[in-house]
């Protein structure tokens, strides 16, 4: 699946685990289940790690990892369902995760920004994703009204003259 990063594509060098988890894991950037975490002491583990986050759960089951993870992946199963959205904020705002917030699933070019704005960094689209599009989108609005994770100005303080 290309990866979208800042509008480009870029490689992909993260490694999904699913199922049983090899013992001993493969080298390189791993992204594991969550529920793999309480499994493990993941302090032992040497090479990058991500996670893949449920969109069910609440983010706090995140809090005692947090600071060893490199990448959170959070998944949108359907377009109407927008709880990633949410963990997305939540994780870069009361978790104070600086790595790459990924995000997966049945998202839209229309929510690129969107995606941006709460948080995410990159972005895994389907083969059959229409690349421009992605990367048109990510300079459809140059101003906000709502507040973000970026900390830029916003629209909300400015007045209309009539």
């Amino acid at each position: 699946m290309p990866l979208l990063k800042n509008g480009e594509i870029m490689p992909d060098s993260w490694m999904v685990l699913e199922g049983d988890i090899p013992s001993p894991l493969p080298q390189g950037s791993i992204i594991v289940p969550f529920g793999y975490l309480s499994e493990i002491d993941i302090n032992t583990i040497t090479q990058p790690l991500g996670v893949s986050f449920p969109c069910d759960q609440d983010i706090d089951a995140l809090k005692p990892y947090v600071d060893r993870l490199e990448l959170i992946v959070l998944h949108f199963p359907a377009f109407k369902d927008g709880r990633a959205f949410s963990q997305a904020r939540k994780i870069r705002e009361q978790l104070k995760f600086t790595g790459e917030l990924r995000a997966t699933g049945h998202i839209l070019s229309d929510q690129y920004q969107f995606l941006i704005r709460v948080g995410f960094t990159t972005v895994s689209l389907p083969e059959t994703a229409n690349i421009k599009s992605w990367q048109q989108a990510m300079n459809d609005f140059t101003e906000a009204y709502q507040p973000s994770v970026l900390g830029e100005k916003r629209l909300s303080g400015l007045r209309w003259k009539v």
